[in-house]
């Protein structure tokens, strides 16, 4: 590696938003994830545990509903806190054992129907 390389490569840590790798993720997001969410009609999504490591994923898909104006359907663990600007934005909140959770239990396929029924289909 010669010295114009070293500069770069610690110009380049300086700043996280220009690694490689973040502009890999960046890239996979607004080629893959973005354009999903923009031809659905709406947005489903499981919350995070609010108390462990932040979900950059997790707040890039919340800010990316609310710009493309997709109504957010959240599935959350019973009991779960749910920060209130979150609870505010979500259309529709649907509190469930996340750990037993199975897609097709007749509640939460009756419970996911009825907010396709309101909002569309993700």
């Amino acid at each position: 590696m010669n010295r114009h390389d070293r500069r770069k490569e610690r110009r380049d840590n300086d700043n996280p938003y220009d690694s490689a790798d973040f502009k890999r993720w960046a890239d996979t997001m607004r080629k893959r994830l973005i354009p999903k969410m923009r031809d659905s009609a709406s947005v489903l999504m499981i919350a995070p545990d609010m108390s462990t490591d932040f979900d950059i994923e997790f707040a890039l898909q919340i800010g990316a509903s609310i710009l493309l104006e997709k109504p957010l359907i959240l599935l959350v663990h019973q009991g779960r806190n749910i920060p209130p600007k979150l609870r505010a934005i979500a259309d529709r909140i649907i509190e469930t054992n996340l750990d037993d959770l199975t897609m097709d239990s007749a509640d939460i396929q009756l419970q996911l129907t009825q907010a396709f029924n309101d909002f569309g289909k993700q």
